[in-house]
């Protein structure tokens, strides 16, 4: 069974498990689903193998196939399945880049293994298996806006806003597609540790949520932007606390020219993950001027994407 899921960037940010093996989070998060950037995983079931056999891009990747048996064997266990696999996945995004890579790969992952287990889960259920394998997986199973809630095992699953909002634009600034220094899993590991300034994000991100949440109902652009910048900047500063940063100068560069455009009335605000790539957050009015200014950058255009989808 073939699956397709896409990327999902955060505006409001998942940081911090409360529980490292289930993989919940300490506090709720939202994210925009991307139509550019996506994952194509194919699993197939196999008695006759005593192993899985697992390619990942064409190669055998020991590290990512490490991390792939191991959600397989979670899986199968989830759902009593005994059987080991071919498992062949594409990335269609640049690895470990903050490019929420690991989104789209386990939420496709979860998808052709239930589908090919014979199961027709819930998105909510699918939601939650693809939790267990990376927790902002658990938002790349819909479409559009979604909110992934804190909770137990059962109850920590991402769920669809339902916003009608076609002029949303996300723009991916390609600042660096090279493998980043520091996995987001052990530095949200070392940033929990630091209770005080953990404790105040939790407490901001919460505000920040309610408040995204209306701003995005209202469709009011300028609104979802500084709060998304907001919470973005809390969270590197939170992180740059533990001695590990993900912008670079090039990174600081663009923030100065994002800045300025919106000098000149270009609704253009930014928001980065645990990369030194930048989302550029706008609507189709402004997109023209965004790129203009950066011509000497890579630029993907994004607008919603599908939710995951059995490939036929």
């Amino acid at each position: 069974m073939k699956a397709r899921a896409y990327v999902n960037f955060a505006l409001i940010k998942y940081w911090g498990k409360k529980d490292e093996e289930r993989r919940l989070p300490h506090q709720s998060s939202l994210s925009f689903t991307v139509d550019k950037l996506y994952t194509d995983t194919l699993i197939l079931f196999d008695d006759n193998l005593k192993e899985d056999n697992i390619l990942i891009n064409g190669n055998i990747n020991l590290e990512a196939e490490k991390r792939v048996v191991n959600y397989l064997n979670i899986l199968r266990e989830e759902l009593n399945v005994k059987s080991y696999v071919h498992f062949s996945s594409t990335n269609n995004v640049p690895t470990a880049a903050g490019l929420a890579s690991s989104a789209s790969s386990f939420a496709s992952i979860a998808l052709a293994f239930s589908k090919e287990a014979g199961l027709d889960l819930s998105k909510e259920e699918l939601s939650r298996l693809a939790r267990l394998g990376s927790g902002s997986a658990s938002r790349s199973i819909y479409s559009n806006f979604a909110i992934w809630k804190t909770g137990n095992d059962k109850t920590s699953v991402a769920k669809p806003l339902k916003i009608d909002w076609p002029e949303f634009r996300i723009i991916v600034l390609m600042i660096d597609t090279n493998k980043k220094r520091a996995s987001s899993t052990n530095a949200m590991e070392i940033s929990v540790k630091n209770e005080e300034l953990y404790s105040n994000w939790v407490k901001e991100s919460k505000l920040d949520l309610e408040l995204m949440i209306k701003a995005i109902n209202q469709k009011d652009i300028d609104l979802v932007g500084k709060i998304a910048e907001k919470n973005s900047n809390h969270m590197h500063d939170l992180i740059e606390s533990t001695k590990i940063t993900y912008k670079t100068k090039d990174s600081l560069k663009a923030i100065k020219r994002i800045e300025a455009l919106r000098e000149k009335g270009i609704s253009a605000y930014y928001t980065m993950d645990a990369g030194p790539n930048i989302k550029i957050i706008t609507t189709t009015k402004y997109v023209d001027d965004i790129l203009k200014e950066f011509d000497d950058i890579e630029t993907l255009v994004c607008k919603s994407g599908d939710e995951a989808h059995i490939i036929k």
